[in-house]
């Protein structure tokens, strides 16, 4: 029989089925600690030996690997390092999946190419955190029995929104090495928010001539306005112009 869901902050966790994890080992790594807590004491509830691995301690632990695998439940937004750079669960996977865990991934905004990256490199499925717990268990339960939680149809269908995904970021690559040193060090502060006016200050030219930059700028790269210039440069470099 279902017990009433149990009710912890915003989150509630929805205690299903008949306990039927048999001790198999669970790891959640998520940077949101009521969700991570409050799905490994569902997990628990269910039988599994479910543990939360604080985002810190990953790479460690990849090292580190003690006790027979099992599954790990991936969000892929892990938030930041100590030293601010963005930490992508995608590339967790296959240092994961080399250690014999099978990872499940659980996303919330993150886009459509990370997920289809994380599949690629060997994630065996994705459950949009906005399903119930219910529906998330099921997956678990699923992937513990060693049951596929992935159609082939949904895999071809990850595999080829990487490909299209892949191809467009070669794409812009092309298109950024066309332009000139200079015209990337334009594109470089446009990326940082500084308009016209300031760029000219800045290399001591006339507007004219930065106008002329920036027009020459987004024909090379086939875009119809700065927005899109900036967000390809976003994309392709980092806030120092390094590529990313």
């Amino acid at each position: 029989m279902r017990s009433a869901p149990v009710s912890r902050g915003r989150c509630v966790v929805q205690q299903v089925g008949n306990g039927s994890g048999n001790g198999y080992p669970v790891l959640v790594i998520d940077d949101h600690e009521l969700f991570s807590t409050s799905l490994t004491m569902a997990l628990r509830n269910e039988g599994f030996d479910a543990r939360t691995l604080p985002v810190a301690f990953v790479r460690h632990f990849l090292g580190h690997v003690e006790g027979p695998p099992g599954l790990v439940v991936l969000d892929l937004d892990l938030g930041h390092d100590a030293g601010g750079r963005l930490i992508n669960g995608t590339d967790l996977v296959e240092g994961l999946r080399s250690g014999g865990w099978k990872v499940l991934v659980v996303s919330g905004s993150i886009e459509r190419p990370a997920i289809a990256a994380a599949i690629v490199a060997g994630a065996i499925g994705s459950v949009p955190k906005s399903r119930s717990f219910a529906e998330l268990l099921r997956n678990v339960g699923a992937a513990a029995r060693g049951e596929s939680v992935m159609t082939r149809d949904e895999y071809e269908d990850w595999v080829e929104c990487h490909r299209r995904h892949v191809a467009k970021e070669r794409e812009h690559a092309r298109r950024l090495t066309r332009l000139s040193p200079r015209e990337l060090e334009v594109l470089e502060l446009l990326a940082e928010g500084k308009r016209a006016a300031s760029i000219a200050q800045h290399f001591v030219v006339s507007m004219p001539t930065v106008r002329t930059h920036i027009r020459s700028i987004l024909t090379k790269l086939e875009v119809g306005s700065q927005l899109e210039a900036v967000a390809m440069f976003r994309h392709q470099y980092d806030v120092n112009g390094r590529s990313a």
